[in-house]
């Protein structure tokens, strides 16, 4: 699962996932150019810092964790980030297994 969003959100949305049951997070800094990208002074495209997260979770999961992320993204009805969900068919971590939950 990903979640990119602005820096000023990462916090709160790191709290979010792990009380929906998310065992770990890897933020990564991030830059992009999205559809509200905006010109600077020189004319090249600014949308501000972002924040990528990674988090690797069993299935059951997902749709817990992408629930609690709605106020985080979409506050005040205006869009502040994306998530997407992408299958994993192997991990090196064992306890990923949903024998182990």
């Amino acid at each position: 699962m990903f979640v990119i969003i602005p820096d000023d959100r990462e916090e709160k949305a790191i709290s979010l996932v792990e009380e929906a049951g998310a065992t770990g997070v890897t933020a990564l800094s991030a830059r992009g150019v999205g559809q509200k990208s905006r010109r600077t002074f020189f004319g090249a495209r600014f949308v501000g810092a972002q924040t990528a997260l990674i988090i690797l979770v069993t299935e059951e999961k997902v749709e817990p964790i992408l629930s609690c992320l709605e106020g985080v993204l979409f506050e005040d009805g205006d869009p502040h980030g994306i998530s997407f969900v992408v299958p994993v068919e192997a991990s090196s971590v064992p306890l990923l297994s949903p024998e182990s939950d």
